[in-house]
């Protein structure tokens, strides 16, 4: 479905120049284009309203909004709603991504089924079992939109596209109660919504960062009890509306369960946080090739190879390797070709399976570091800038990413946080290669690729690992990136892993033999 219906992103900006500009490029380059983003400048010290002005001369859609005094995130979202003549309105915190047909997804659901509110995916970077992540696009009716959208236990609004008309009909303004200033807006707003559709395709990556509002250090007792004070006041909102409208937000099984998972947490003290090094945006112009092999990908291809362009890091060539589809994926590549010129064709003359692509790919490369993707899988915003970060910096062979296994989660690999592997059995050990051998997990230097004549056998399901194996193993550093996340989809009816092979594995359980004790 079609719409153009106009959307006002409203983003609070205060001190945030490391990584505005990244927030105002993913929203600039949205594949939906009728929006108003409004940047409520509420007296920054730093350089972050130099940044917003120079990209308003290069953006029309961009509104500036100034405060004469700080006022602080509640007061800032209000001004920017105050600003705003969007049908729709979305707020977004200053150093967040999402992905790249985000208000596409969310706009086109909320139009075709006239609902007052949209919600989207969430993943929480620094706490990754946290994440939001809905499997299906659903509408969801009464007491269901409490439970779904889980608003009672996490209110961030940024989670919502909301409806102009509603929003003022019900008269929602922020109170000034930080930290929990969303909660007491939000959760009247899923109750009162006509209904509410989840967008499983709509991804906000929630950063978290060190200069987040949220995490700006307390300098005195005074402002440590305010803040507790508004907590209070924050969830004492929340219970009274809970109790007046008789919510219920869980059924006795489940606070049992809830009970028990608590106390096995203690336990283990699983804290579970992903800490990636600080990354400097636009410091590093190394160019990768992204080698993506396509056959009959159609339904995916598009989305996939926009959450490749539209990366924070831009200096990539994307090789798409055409292995003689039969559907529509080589019109697809070739339309987006002509629209981006870092995409390069390679063609076969005839369907020779996954491990030969991604050798054409090779062969065809022209970037100092290679990264081997899937046709129908995604990967966060700024995974390229975080990978070759890591892997100049630290002058390592490989970088390898945090992998989310979409199907399978219990399989999903977290690093803890950024490292760098020198000896061999920690390289094996830590990036989890023998289990876990996926070529796409690795940006990989070129040069080392070709030094070792590394080649992928014609061994599929099992092509990556005697590749993958000796590469890390040979490596002379390997940088783990927890803040880089693959998406891994392996979808039923586009996967060229659901071919049947026989595969023989003795050479690479000789290369465990001698090699790995």
């Amino acid at each position: 479905m079609k719409t153009d219906e106009k959307i006002s992103v409203i983003i609070p900006v205060y001190n945030s120049e490391k990584y505005l500009r990244q927030t105002l490029d993913c929203i600039c380059s949205q594949t939906y284009k009728n929006l108003e983003i409004i940047c409520v400048l509420d007296c920054p010290t730093d350089h972050s309203a130099e940044i917003v002005q120079e990209i308003t001369k290069k953006d029309s859609r961009v509104k500036l909004v100034e405060h004469s005094q700080n006022k602080g995130l509640p007061a800032a979202r209000n001004s920017g709603v105050e600003n705003a003549t969007g049908e729709y309105l979305h707020f977004m915190d200053s150093d967040d991504l999402t992905s790249p047909n985000f208000y596409e997804t969310l706009i086109n659901a909320a139009v075709q089924n006239d609902a007052d509110v949209v919600t989207c995916s969430v993943f929480y970077e620094k706490k990754p079992k946290q994440s939001i992540l809905f499997l299906d696009n659903e509408v969801v009716l009464g007491a269901n939109k409490i439970k779904k959208t889980k608003i009672a236990f996490v209110g961030w609004a940024w989670r919502y596209l909301i409806k102009r008309n509603f929003w003022d009909k019900h008269t929602f303004s922020f109170p000034d109660l930080v930290p929990l200033e969303d909660l007491p807006v939000m959760l009247p707003m899923i109750y009162y919504a006509n209904k509410v559709v989840t967008c499983s395709d709509a991804t906000y990556f929630y950063k978290n960062r060190e200069s987040s509002i949220l995490n700006t250090k307390l300098r005195n007792l005074e402002q440590k009890k305010s803040r507790e004070e508004n907590r209070r006041k924050a969830l004492k909102i929340k219970v009274d509306f809970v109790k007046k409208h008789r919510i219920k937000l869980r059924s006795e099984f489940e606070q049992r369960c809830r009970k028990y998972f608590r106390r096995y947490l203690l336990l283990r003290k699983d804290g579970m946080t992903c800490q990636n090094d600080p990354i400097e945006y636009g410091k590093i112009n190394k160019k990768i090739s992204v080698i993506i092999p396509i056959y009959n990908a159609e339904k995916y291809l598009k989305q996939t190879l926009d959450s490749v362009r539209f990366q924070t890091y831009k200096n990539l060539e994307v090789v798409c390797v055409l292995d003689c589809p039969s559907d529509h994926s080589a019109k697809i590549a070739k339309e987006i070709a002509d629209e981006d010129s870092r995409i390069k064709l390679v063609e076969h003359t005839q369907n020779r399976g996954l491990p030969a692509a991604r050798n054409s790919g090779v062969e065809n490369a022209t970037g100092e570091y290679i990264h081997f993707m899937d046709a129908d899988d995604l990967i966060s915003p700024d995974f390229y800038e975080i990978m070759i970060s890591a892997a100049v910096k630290n002058d390592a062979d490989v970088s390898a990413c945090s992998v989310f296994y979409e199907k399978k989660q219990w399989r999903s690999i977290w690093f803890a946080k950024s490292e760098v592997l020198l000896e061999k059995k920690d390289k094996i050990r830590k990036t989890e290669v023998v289990m876990s051998s996926w070529a796409w997990r690795y940006l990989i230097k070129k040069n080392f690729w070709n030094k070792h004549d590394f080649s992928f056998p014609d061994l599929v399901p099992m092509e990556d690992k005697p590749v993958m194996l000796p590469a890390i193993y040979h490596a002379n550093k390997v940088a783990l990136c927890p803040n880089a996340v693959y998406f891994y989809k392996n979808r039923e009816d586009s996967s060229i892993l659901r071919e049947k092979y026989n595969v023989t594995c003795e050479k690479l359980r000789g290369f465990l033999k001698k090699r790995v004790k």
